[in-house]
């Protein structure tokens, strides 16, 4: 999958599934539980089918899906 993420500040970065679960982890998400959440965003872009995401994006889907296993890990990532 080759999709680029633009960040806040419009630098262009590889889609990096392995951010998504440091920074889950870090908020209290279990690594399975991070890797499964990281796997659907993963799967969730792939079927977008878009080629360049914002980070913002791609915050709001994992607080959707972090929503569905744990709301207070999920306030922790909000607030990270």
């Amino acid at each position: 999958m080759d999709v680029k993420v633009e960040k806040r500040d419009g630098k262009l970065e590889d889609y990096d599934a392995g951010k998504i679960i440091k920074v889950v982890v870090t908020a209290g998400l279990g690594q399975e539980e991070a890797e499964k959440l990281a796997e659907g965003i993963t799967k969730w872009l792939s079927q977008w089918g878009q080629h360049k995401v914002t980070s913002l994006q791609i915050r709001d889907r994992v607080i959707l899906e972090m929503q569905k296993i744990d709301k207070d890990v999920s306030r922790a990532y909000i607030s990270y």
